[in-house]
């Protein structure tokens, strides 16, 4: 849904055009309203304005004068302009200034609506022209690297793809990779004077030492890169088709592979002038034993490595040994914390799930007790860390009995475990959504305050934001999901029925009775009481009972 902009120095224009007109229906979301031109450019600098419907005369900045400095600073923001004066320097004006429409003061709804409609439909056309598939094609194009990259790091960190989905992804991206292919790793450390530069210096030393893998390597290798958490450089190798050393002799590959590694860290010495450390990791088939041959070279950098400069690595140089593996669902992303701080309740509950189900899994090997320890130091962190964010003790969100497992963890079995996660995540999630409501219905109540209290004044939707410390957009969402009823309509129903009560209980005169109620122009007062109660403010107080 687009943003739209009300500008006109009368107060009660602004407000009427904004409580009266069926704004949703014409495609806007949210609307502004400014009572100057100075205001107006205030509120551009601060919202995603996408239309301004503006008077031409204002005291200080002008119509004419505010959209032209809108289509130098925001040039996709489009204009209606309004005015009382039907002359054709206004109207050329507005040409020049590329402003949609010119409509005369007092301007009818329906006029206005079409307007605004006609305009809302050719700014969807061109955005549904600027998301058209060439230059969608041309922008992927220009992410590819990133995109390959970022596709890498996914898999090297745990995250899984349906078999058709990898390779409709690998398809895509150009990756001439099939499932059960046998690939090789490269892990290279970047060391002197190639690790202290920063930023973008840093990914152009990725990016050479890169162009130096593939001048080396591709005439037998397809090669597949990323840069990791580590700022390691790691990268997968797959024999290419038309190579000498296709189809078979993987152990010829492996050989050469060790010889390509080697000349690359020869070739970044004496072209870069910097040293790195490289590491020729185990093979395996991609893309399910990729993660596992990633995790063991970063711990033989760290093992083997140390922190020593220009070393080199391979995975034949190993010893044999079957090493104890974590629960490696507990780290995959997303993280038991990223899924608790974003509210996705659902998915936390998934996600114990997957826990458990390998945990039981482990059994099978391993003894189970100590990696029910591992998972419940995980669970129980990331249960205190979102407890503690909130703002709240684990004594006031949990019942004694799930409390004491933090104290004194009491379990035997697995399931005793799961259970207790499960319940504690419910307590959580009870907490949360009542803390949600009870806040919402504070904003609710203190809107409605705010609105009663000052009627006669301004009562905007950004009055009324600022007041509540919320953004507009976000405060009509809370308001209309919590009463059913739209803020701006409440605004305008409020004042209709303060309006028809003191036509009944005083003898105030209709002008007296408009200014009471936020209205400064008595003609445009009469007008939206007409459209809510069906008669005028005379007439309806001609109709009460004497």
């Amino acid at each position: 849904m687009l943003q739209l902009l009300l500008v006109d120095d009368e107060r009660s224009v602004v407000e009427t055009l904004a409580e009266t007109i069926p704004w949703e229906e014409c495609g806007i979301g949210t609307v502004h309203e400014a009572l100057s031109g100075a205001t107006a450019l205030e509120m551009m600098e601060n919202h995603a304005i996408d239309i301004v419907i503006t008077d031409i005369r204002m005291p200080g900045m002008s119509g004419i004068e505010l959209i032209t400095a809108i289509h130098d600073r925001w040039p996709h923001v489009h204009s209606i302009l309004l005015s009382g004066y039907a002359e054709f320097e206004y109207a050329k004006q507005a040409i020049v200034n590329q402003s949609f429409d010119y409509l005369l003061k007092p301007v009818s709804d329906e006029d206005l609506i079409d307007s605004v409609k006609r305009l809302v439909q050719r700014i969807q056309e061109k955005w549904e022209e600027a998301a058209s598939y060439q230059k969608a094609l041309y922008t992927f194009q220009e992410n590819l690297p990133l995109l390959r990259s970022t596709l890498l790091n996914e898999l090297l960190t745990g995250k899984s793809f349906t078999a058709v989905a990898l390779a409709d992804k690998l398809k895509l991206l150009e990756l001439p990779y099939t499932e059960g292919e046998q690939l090789g790793m490269l892990v290279i450390r970047m060391e002197e004077h190639l690790s202290d530069m920063a930023g973008q210096d840093l990914a152009l030393i990725e990016y050479a030492i890169c162009n130096i893998v593939s001048e080396v390597m591709q005439t037998d290798f397809h090669i597949w890169h990323t840069r990791d958490a580590h700022d390691y450089i790691v990268i997968l190798a797959s024999v290419r088709q038309d190579s000498k050393l296709f189809p078979g002799k993987l152990d010829h590959a492996k050989a050469l592979l060790e010889q390509y590694a080697a000349q690359i860290q020869t070739n970044v010495q004496l072209y870069l002038k910097g040293a790195i450390s490289v590491l020729v990791g185990s093979w395996g088939q991609f893309p399910h034993q990729i993660r596992a041959s990633y995790e063991h070279a970063v711990m033989s950098m760290r093992k083997r490595m140390g922190q020593g400069k220009g070393l080199f690595v391979t995975a034949s140089d190993e010893p044999a040994c079957e090493p104890v593996h974590s629960i490696r669902s507990l780290y995959e992303p997303p993280t038991l914390i990223s899924l608790l701080e974003a509210g996705r309740f659902d998915d936390v509950e998934k996600k114990l799930a997957h826990i458990f189900e390998e945990l039981l899994r482990s059994s099978e090997n391993y003894d189970i007790a100590e990696h029910m320890i591992e998972v419940y130091h995980v669970l129980a962190g990331a249960f205190s860390y979102i407890i503690h964010k909130n703002g709240k003790q684990l004594s006031s969100i949990l019942p004694s009995e799930s409390y004491r497992y933090f104290q004194a963890p009491s379990y035997t079995t697995a399931q005793q475990l799961l259970d207790w996660s499960i319940r504690t995540l419910q307590y959580i999630r009870e907490d949360s959504e009542q803390e949600l409501k009870d806040n919402h219905s504070t904003i609710v109540r203190s809107v409605k305050s705010f609105v009663d209290r000052h009627l006669a004044e301004d009562v905007s939707l950004p009055a009324i934001a600022e007041h509540v410390h919320l953004h507009p957009v976000y405060l009509s969402k809370v308001y209309k999901a919590e009463t059913g009823e739209a803020l701006t309509a409440y605004v305008y129903r409020l004042r209709m029925e303060k309006a028809a009560f003191y036509l009944r209980t005083t003898t105030a005169k209709v002008f007296e009775v408009a200014e009471l109620v936020g209205y400064n122009n008595t003609a445009y007062f009469i007008r939206v009481f007409k459209k809510f109660y069906d008669v005028t403010p005379q007439e309806y107080r001609d109709s009460l009972p004497s």
